[in-house]
């Protein structure tokens, strides 16, 4: 349960590393797109488009750097207040038992869930 108000907390902080990296990416594209037109010796005035993208790209990434970081700063500080608060309400047990209990153990496999898990690769030649 406490978990899970963590989870949803902490949703905000995910999306905006979301769009930071989306935009990063876009970024480093495009500069790639530009020095190949330029390595092919297109012409400099067709290429003012891509420059224009560029600095507009690099301006929403700082602005989205900004956010991520507002965001972090924010939900840290809900999480640290949520987790000061419930584990006062957690109460540890405890009982002897062997550490193993095989009448109580079971073998379960779960799918893999495709939200869980994320790569950040990338391919240089």
């Amino acid at each position: 349960e406490h978990l899970k108000e963590i989870a949803q907390l902490q949703t905000p902080v995910d999306l905006a590393n979301d769009r930071l990296n989306n935009l990063t990416m876009s970024v480093y594209k495009i500069q790639l797109i530009f020095q190949q037109m330029v390595n092919m010796m297109v012409n400099p005035l067709s290429l003012v488009k891509i420059q224009a993208e560029m600095v507009a790209l690099k301006a929403e990434t700082g602005d989205a750097a900004v956010d991520l970081a507002e965001q972090t700063i924010t939900t840290e500080n809900e999480v640290r207040d949520l987790k000061a608060k419930s584990f006062k309400q957690i109460k540890i047990s405890y009982q002897v038992e062997s550490p193993l209990n095989y009448d109580q153990c079971s073998i379960k496999q779960f799918p893999l869930s495709y939200d869980s898990i994320k790569f950040d690769v990338q391919f240089f030649q």
